[in-house]
């Protein structure tokens, strides 16, 4: 993710540090100790220190001049994981090189103004017609939408007698995936698995699909274009090659964010539940997925492949909030629309099966009666049997 462009570049602005405060006093004070005693010496040193300042002024201000700078954010970032944001400053002056950068950026939690945080990154040196990377490392411990920006540049080279900023008023939103979480051990065979309630629906890979894993014997009905010859040649019996055979899965989730007390800790479970799970499943590409979150997003990655389908769920998780409504039914025939009847379909929520909220959904019956349905009640103690939160790192 790169800067966009059309920033708006503000006029540097030189201001005087502490230090320079100190040494504007001194030589204030060398002027008046030169005009009233008349002394030489004393004149040649206010020139000397006057000087100084000059020179700082014209370095802080003319080192600004001539840098680009572009914002450069990970494809992907998840809540509570540190990731690094990336400026690449490029000097287009041929001959003035650059030397000690400061880069500033904001950092504002859109669904909370008042949320910010300030992020520092620091470059020694830049030649001219050069370019470098600088880089600060960043965590954001809740999910959602956030934005970077304004980003100022200064110096305070050489003397740091003056800070020299420049503003450039690029702004760039950015998501902030749910925090992910471990699925335990055995998880696949607790939620894939000839249960009550969820039966795997499955279909073999092709005849010819699979790894090579090793050499057997010739038996009847192989392919010829399995024979490996020079085995064959070497002992004197036809030997083929093995693959070991993949099964595609296919799986169905459905985000359940009806409360009706509202809860943010059982919310968030939830969400960090349905981003872990989606982010395990679609580590093997031959697994077909579909995914409905009850407060807008219905898709499957048969029609949507990828980073696109993924980007997307995600997307949508890290946006998600309770819901009043307690229906589900019409998200379910939605899911079912974009999966089949004979897949596996999770439902991700923090009600129980017998929530009286359910009771009342009698139009879901003609549906649910002939779907493999499984409930997974993440404000359930139970649930960490299969799902555990990682803990926050300092």
């Amino acid at each position: 993710m790169t800067a966009t462009s059309g920033e708006r570049l503000h006029r540097v602005k030189v201001r005087f540090t502490r230090s320079g405060y100190h040494f504007g006093f001194v030589a204030l004070f060398t002027i008046v100790g030169a005009v009233v005693r008349d002394l030489n010496l004393l004149a040649i040193l206010a020139g000397l220190l006057i000087g100084t300042l000059i020179i700082q002024w014209r370095f802080s201000r003319g080192t600004l001049y001539g840098l680009t700078v572009a914002r450069q954010l990970p494809i992907e970032i998840f809540a509570g994981d540190l990731f690094p944001v990336r400026y690449r400053i490029h000097n287009l002056r041929q001959w003035l090189p650059a030397w000690y950068l400061q880069l500033d950026d904001r950092i504002v939690c859109e669904s909370n103004r008042r949320e910010t945080a300030n992020g520092h990154a620091g470059l020694a040196y830049i030649g001219g017609q050069d370019e470098q990377l600088a880089t600060f490392q960043c965590r954001i411990g809740q999910r959602g939408r956030y934005q970077l920006g304004p980003l100022k540049i200064s110096t305070e080279f050489p003397f740091g007698l003056t800070r020299g900023s420049r503003l450039i008023d690029r702004r760039e939103e950015f998501i902030v995936y749910p925090r992910l979480g471990r699925l335990r051990k055995g998880w696949r065979a607790w939620m894939l698995s000839d249960q009550p309630g969820l039966v795997v629906s499955r279909r073999r890979a092709g005849i010819n699909e699979g790894d090579f894993y090793g050499l057997r014997g010739w038996q009847n009905g192989d392919s010829r274009r399995w024979i490996h010859w020079r085995t064959t040649a070497r002992i004197g019996e036809l030997a083929v090659r093995q693959f070991e055979q993949q099964q595609r899965q296919q799986i169905g989730l459905l985000v359940d964010l009806y409360q009706d007390t509202p809860s943010e800790e059982s919310l968030e479970r939830l969400i960090g539940f349905a981003a872990t799970l989606m982010n395990e499943v679609l580590r093997n590409p031959e697994t077909q997925v579909a995914f409905a979150i009850s407060d807008g997003l219905v898709i499957s990655n048969r029609n949507s492949r990828g980073l696109e389908f993924r980007r997307r769920v995600m997307n949508s998780l890290a946006m998600a909030a309770r819901r009043p409504q307690p229906m589900l039914h019409d998200k379910l025939r939605e899911l079912v629309g974009v999966s089949d009847t004979n897949w596996p379909l999770i439902i991700a929520s923090t009600r129980p099966l017998n929530h009286p909220s359910l009771a009342a959904e009698d139009a879901a019956e003609s549906v649910a009666g002939r779907l493999d349905l499984r409930w997974f009640n993440l404000a359930d103690t139970s649930s960490e049997q299969i799902f555990m939160e990682t803990p926050y790192e300092d």
